[in-house]
């Protein structure tokens, strides 16, 4: 019996790959893949062997998967066949195997097509837990990718206001607007800075946003993002930016105004017992999975596309060359 995945062969290749099915180990799950996400900054970035990217070819890509267990190893006890779950660092293949600490169950009453989104909604609620965000203050979200996208979520929950999105397409705007963003700017509209430490000053008496979520992962979606940045404000560092840059005034922009940068990867998480500002992954995962039972996060509004993994060469074309490649793209792997 054969199994499916995407395999990048080498720089600005990428392929439908074939391999064996096994049975599990003793303490693994196996997971029969119904739908995995492209993950499009990570993939590109990867795929193209841009720079400060790790380069490993060949490869499976990918780490946002659902499906159901279809087999057990026999030291397994948290699972059993028949589970829907997300499998966390699992790349886009038709079967995947994990230990059950990397599997979670999704609630009975959430989609497999909302539930694929929990890793990378994860990022951003990594960040703002960083953040210790208080109800009550400004939030300012920079970039409207996926990441941008559950930010605002993720801060409207959180009780964040004003909410303010910073992103370049009409389309994502219009989708941060949906999402809670009370105000939704262009990064090329004129006077921004002013316009958002007004915002901030009329709605919570503080001259500019208290927190900032940066997920752009541009250089010049940072150095705005400190000129509006409030005093003692939050700069979270969500988005990859792999381009080193020396031209910051850190005495003008960080240094007089209390302003702390903080790095927020994904690997930056504790691996076990979460602390107040750093859940665990998996806790998180939860999280979110809960949030959206409860309709508190929406990601079937960032859905674009399903495809069949039959399109993986072409796709992954269209990610390297399109600069609108759309947001959402998720592999069917029942269409293999």
């Amino acid at each position: 019996m054969k199994g499916y995945s995407v395999l990048f062969v080498e720089p600005g290749r990428a392929e439908l790959n074939e391999f064996d099915i096994r049975e599990p180990r003793a303490d693994e799950v196996m997971v029969k893949v119904k739908y995995t996400l492209i993950s499009a900054g990570t993939e590109k970035a990867y795929l193209s062997a841009a720079p400060n990217t790790a380069h490993k070819f060949p490869t499976v890509p990918g780490y946002s998967s659902v499906g159901t267990v279809v087999k057990i190893g026999k030291n397994v006890t948290k699972f059993c066949v028949g589970d829907r779950v997300f499998v966390e660092y699992a790349g886009h293949a038709s079967y995947n195997w994990k230990k059950e600490s990397g599997v979670v169950r999704i609630p009975d009453d959430v989609s497999f097509i909302d539930a694929v989104f929990t890793r990378l909604a994860s990022f951003p609620l990594l960040a703002l837990r960083r953040a210790r965000l208080e109800i009550g203050e400004s939030v300012a979200v920079v970039g409207l990718g996926m990441l941008g996208l559950f930010g605002v979520q993720i801060a409207r929950a959180c009780g964040a206001l004003p909410i303010i999105a910073i992103g370049n397409r009409d389309i994502r705007r219009e989708k941060a607007a949906l999402f809670g963003a009370e105000y939704v700017f262009s990064p090329d509209e004129p006077d921004i800075v002013n316009k958002i430490v007004d915002i901030t000053e009329k709605t919570n008496g503080v001259r500019g946003a208290n927190v900032v979520l940066e997920t752009s992962g541009t250089m010049a979606g940072l150095k705005l993002a400190l000129r509006y940045a409030a005093k003692y404000a939050r700069v979270l560092i969500n988005g990859c930016n792999r381009v080193s840059d020396d031209t910051i005034d850190f005495y003008r922009y960080v240094h007089v105004k209390g302003i702390s940068i903080i790095g927020a990867h994904d690997k930056t998480r504790l691996p076990y017992n979460s602390a107040p500002g750093n859940f665990t992954a998996k806790r998180d995962y939860i999280t979110l999975l809960g949030l959206m039972r409860d309709g508190r996060i929406d990601p079937g509004a960032i859905l674009s596309e399903i495809v069949s993994p039959r399109e993986i060469p072409k796709i992954y074309n269209r990610l390297l060359t399109d600069r609108e490649f759309p947001l959402g793209v998720v592999f069917d792997w029942e269409q293999v």
